[in-house]
């Protein structure tokens, strides 16, 4: 469990603010690669590339998270915080109980 101590205010605007980034450039993805295509054809162009978006997010929620922040092992990481189990709010910050 982290303690407040290990939070570090700029890598986590950081972080914040590249996945904001990633999010806008989905649907400029998905516009290029559906003009790329024939016009009957482009509303399931979109329709992957949300699908896709969405299906990364979900994957990273259940076992991405866990691969790399979790505890060390012979493998890539643990698996202590599969499906975000054992995270929840930092009593030490105020605010937050």
């Amino acid at each position: 469990m982290l303690i407040a101590a290990d939070i570090d205010t700029g890598a986590t605007a950081w972080v914040l603010a590249s996945a904001g980034l990633v999010a806008f450039m989905t649907p400029g993805l998905a516009f290029f690669y559906g003009g790329m295509v024939r016009s009957r054809h482009v509303l399931g162009m979109l329709m992957q590339n949300i699908f896709a978006m969405g299906l990364v997010s979900v994957l990273w929620a259940t076992v991405g998270f866990s691969l790399a922040f979790g505890g060390s092992s012979k493998w890539v990481g643990g698996f202590e915080f599969m499906f975000l189990d054992g995270l929840g709010t930092i009593p030490e910050l105020p605010g937050y109980t």
